[in-house]
């Protein structure tokens, strides 16, 4: 229903882990690093 807050939670819950173990700390030297390492560490987990 409109305004649940629980309609969002799985993804807001998916996003912060995604943030937490992949994304901080890390540089990324161009774009197609990116796309590579995302792809990898997406089909891993």
């Amino acid at each position: 229903m409109k305004g649940c807050p629980y309609d969002n939670a799985v993804a807001e819950a998916t996003f912060k882990i995604f943030k937490t173990e992949f994304v901080y700390g890390r540089n990324f030297d161009s774009l197609s690093q990116l796309r590579y390492e995302l792809t990898s560490y997406v089909n891993l987990v």
